[in-house]
């Protein structure tokens, strides 16, 4: 077993121990570089121009080639490129975003090909987009990654900017392996009000290729199959159910829901993300665009039929899956009828992050290193192009209160921002009481953790106490319940065990199968008949021979629960199963018919789906 992606609790991990991640955003982390473009002083007169835009509907999509100089650390690097203004609302702002692509069939900026530069102007703390999809990451989901960067053109300073990667060809090829440079499953989902059950799917999501525009059918039938299930057996047959679920609960079910956000799946603008059919022929779930997120902008404003409609302050973080959700059948399916599931993939993700020890910790560490750059970025003005622009504008010392437990309104422009600190104790107070998870436990190894038998869900009310403060131009605070207490993070806690629950099945076969070297461990103990793996310091499976085999070595076959490794009985006999990708967790073919032939095995594709040839077959 490979040792080195082998974790368990320990004392002072770092966060992002066991997470997989590209050099460009591994050292936007460590210092702020800077882009300095340069272009023909004419060019980009004509890109300013063409940016003065009102609405969306008049956004210019004018490109031009252009020139950046990458310094970091007092490091220089140049690479030629395509610029243009990008986004859509962000677009129509006063600060516009834009978007990057480094010319040059394999030349990247540290690994990322396309890239996109944002103000997220709307909200105060700066830090929701980074913070969301560290998130994400840290849980094992498949997610965008984001940094910052200081932005000059033409030698003009323009400002601090959000930088994150675009969806496209070659990011599908660095997240999934899919180095076939032909993407031609991959549908974005940008348009507002798009639902699964009701078609609107069909209309409102295009071929993120444009070569393949018109190849709309396998998502069409998708999204006919979607709707015809009937179960979750109905669903797994088509996607990836587990990490499609875990999505849903922290930025979409598992995430959405911890997030709260309303700009993705479960709630009315049902939009900002992908769907990727994979190699395996499952599809998987991607949402981009977070600076909406951990309680940014949460009102009444999108309210349909749910009891709190008539109050006029709500407090969001005590907010139930069921009265958020706008009735999608496909969570009632997989979450309403037994959220056992739900639960589970809940809890790993409040053990591993979304907790206030783990949280919080590095909230500290990204608001310490954008500091001084946000207070020159908002002192200054600066990148503010477009002159009939909408403009939300945020101080310094909004930058201050609102990562902390400052709950911001801006009264002209109509946004609101939680404390992100705030919404981070709140949420995480909300969902340990209602899922049973362990909150005061000096142990490492129950802290954050579900507490088995289910405790009765405790319900935290939403409707509380609220005031207003003004704090002068056209600025409040909302003082919304009762402030919480102080609180210290212990920062001798962690859960920095490799990802497993919920995680895209795909990679971590794939990755499981990568020809890795493992020192076998000395002086093992003595195994015993029935579990082999307990040598090596690891429990067999619970499943025996109908667990998944995610890798196999010298020693056996390796399945995981719970976070862990765990050994495979070596009675199963895998070598001498009529369908040997059966052990894998793939049916038999029905036919002799070779898609493709691995390492792993030969390979036939049925009804959507990977399925194993039978050994009779050869």
């Amino acid at each position: 077993m490979n040792q080195k992606r082998i974790k368990t609790f320990t004392a002072k991990a770092e966060f992002w121990d066991n997470v997989k991640r590209t050099e460009l955003y591994e050292m936007m982390e460590e210092s702020i570089p800077e882009m300095r473009i340069s272009m023909p002083e004419n060019l980009w007169n004509e890109i300013v121009e063409k940016a003065q835009v009102s609405q969306e509907s008049e956004i210019n999509k004018f490109t031009v080639d252009a020139d950046l100089k990458f310094i970091y650390k007092n490091n220089e690097e140049d690479y030629p490129i395509t610029f243009r203004v990008g986004g859509k609302s962000s677009a129509a702002m006063t600060k516009p975003g834009y978007n990057i692509k480094i010319k040059g069939k394999n030349q990247t900026l540290h690994g990322t090909k396309q890239f996109r530069l944002r103000s997220d102007q709307r909200e105060a703390s700066m830090m929701r987009s980074k913070i969301t999809t560290d998130i994400l990451q840290k849980s094992g989901l498949i997610a965008i990654e984001v940094g910052y960067a200081e932005l000059y053109i033409n030698d003009e300073y323009m400002g601090f900017w959000v930088v994150s990667d675009s969806i496209k060809n070659k990011w599908i090829e660095r997240k999934f392996g899919d180095d076939s440079n032909n993407i031609k499953t991959l549908y974005q989902c940008k348009e507002a009000y798009m639902r699964l059950d009701d078609g609107s799917a069909k209309e409102k999501c295009t071929n993120a290729n444009d070569e393949y525009a018109d190849y709309m059918e396998p998502f069409h039938n998708f999204v006919d199959q979607v709707n015809a299930a009937t179960s979750r057996e109905d669903l797994e047959k088509i996607m990836d159910v587990d990490n499609f679920i875990k999505y849903k609960n922290n930025i979409n079910i598992a995430w959405e829901y911890l997030m709260l956000s309303w700009d993705h799946f479960i709630t009315a603008l049902g939009h900002n993300l992908f769907w990727y059919q994979q190699p395996n022929g499952k599809w998987v779930y991607i949402p981009y665009d977070h600076d909406v997120e951990l309680g940014q902008e949460l009102s009444n404003d999108y309210c349909y039929y749910k009891p709190y409609c008539g109050l006029k302050e709500v407090d969001f973080s005590n907010i139930s899956l069921i009265d958020y959700e706008l009735g999608h059948p496909i969570l009632k399916i997989l979450i309403h009828d037994d959220d056992t599931k739900f639960r589970e993939l809940v809890g790993d993700i409040i053990s591993k992050v979304f907790n206030p020890d783990t949280l919080l910790i590095h909230i500290d560490k990204i608001k310490n290193l954008i500091d001084p750059y946000v207070k020159r970025d908002r002192e200054s003005n600066a990148g503010r192009i477009n002159k009939v622009g909408v403009e939300k504008k945020f101080s310094y010392e909004h930058f201050l209160l609102n990562t902390e437990y400052t709950y911001i309104i801006d009264n002209v422009h109509k946004t609101r921002s939680y404390g992100l600190k705030d919404w981070v104790r709140r949420r995480y107070n909300y969902v340990t009481a209602y899922y049973g998870i362990n909150t005061n436990s000096t142990s490492l190894e129950e802290k954050h953790k579900l507490i088995e038998p289910r405790p009765e869900p405790v319900i935290l009310p939403y409707k509380v106490n609220y005031y207003y403060e003004d704090i002068g131009e056209g600025y409040s605070v909302l003082h919304l319940g009762e402030p919480l207490p102080e609180y210290t993070p212990d920062k001798n806690y962690s859960d920095d065990r490799v990802p497993v629950l919920g995680v895209n099945q795909y990679i971590l076969e794939k990755t499981s199968t990568n020809n890795e070297t493992t020192k076998k461990p000395s002086n093992p103990s003595e195994p015993s008949k029935s579990c082999w793996s307990e040598t090596y310091g690891y429990k067999c499976c619970s499943k025996g021979c109908s667990s998944n085999v995610l890798t196999n070595d010298e020693y056996g076959y390796w399945g995981a629960e719970n976070g862990e490794w765990c050994g495979i009985p070596e009675s199963c006999n895998f070598d001498k199963d009529e369908c040997p990708g059966k052990k894998y967790g793939y049916p038999c073919c029905n036919s002799c018919e070779i898609f493709l032939s691995d390492e792993s095995g030969t390979w036939g594709a049925e009804n959507g789906e990977w399925c194993s040839i039978k050994s009779t077959c050869n």
